[in-house]
């Protein structure tokens, strides 16, 4: 997974604990005592923070993580193909909003470049929060298949790059994820 919850938005400690609501057992009580826990209260809403930072004292909810990653990536490189029909590339650059898309093989180039909206970006990383990119496994490999569909994808973010892969095998957003890439980029990408 790519999302921690639990380390704070705000710092980036992961000197963090749970908030906990309701009505506090004894256990509860002592691992309050003990720092391993945050009472939330007994009443319950629908906005209650989830996570506490005992650094920057900064409470926050899931939501807030998601939004806070996605909003970390600089550029998503993906590519899909095989050995008869080529392979189809994308790099999208979030900062100068450059989308560069590229097909080769099968005896055939093809390049293409554009400066995609930023509110067609907006809608773009809606969408890959709904598709769950970020946690998205590292790997999907199908095993037993020497030949067919291999598919790469690079997520650059500040801190950190991430990695994803596949062979013969993706993620059940895969097929979303390739119609997103093809309504953004105008091309084909599968």
């Amino acid at each position: 997974m790519a999302i921690n919850y639990k380390k704070c938005p705000r710092c980036g400690s992961l000197n963090t604990i749970k908030i906990i609501y309701g009505m506090p057992t004894h256990d509860a009580f002592l691992m309050a005592e003990e720092g391993e826990i945050k009472l939330g209260g007994c009443c319950i809403t629908d906005s209650d923070p989830e996570y506490y930072c005992k650094n920057c004292e900064n409470e926050w909810d899931r939501q807030t993580s998601i939004e806070k990653a996605y909003s970390e990536i600089i550029v998503i490189k993906a590519s899909v193909g095989g050995c008869f029909g080529g392979y189809y590339e994308v790099d999208i650059d979030f900062k100068s909003r450059k989308l560069k898309w590229s097909h080769l093989g099968a005896g055939t180039e093809d390049y293409y470049e554009k400066t995609i909206r930023q509110n067609t970006l907006d809608t773009f990383i809606d969408e890959l929060k709904m598709l769950n990119l970020l946690n998205w496994k590292s790997k999907y490999i199908e095993p037993g298949i020497c030949d067919g569909t291999q598919w790469s994808l690079e997520i650059i973010k500040s801190g950190r790059n991430i990695k994803k892969f596949g062979d013969n095998k993706f993620p059940d957003e895969w097929n979303d994820f390739c119609r997103l890439i093809k309504r953004i980029s105008g091309k084909s990408f599968s």
